[in-house]
C-alpha cells in the first residue's frame, strides 16, 4: 500500500513518476511555507493567550 510518506519521499528524491513539476526548488519551498503557517499558528495562539491575561 502506498502511502503519503513514501509519495513525499519519492517526489524529494525526483523519482515519482508523472509529477515532473514537484523539483526539489519546489519541495523546499512548501517546506518552509508548512514552516512558516506551523509558526504563524504558534504566534496566534501565544497572542490569544496574552489577550486572555490582559
Amino acid at each position: 500500500m502506498q502511502t503519503l510518506t513514501n509519495w513525499h519521499n519519492k517526489a524529494n528524491k525526483g523519482k515519482l513518476i508523472g509529477t515532473k513539476e514537484y523539483d526539489p526548488e519546489l519541495m523546499a519551498i512548501l517546506e518552509e511555507n508548512k514552516r512558516l503557517k506551523r509558526d504563524l499558528k504558534v504566534a496566534q495562539e501565544e497572542r490569544d493567550i496574552l489577550n486572555e491575561k490582559g
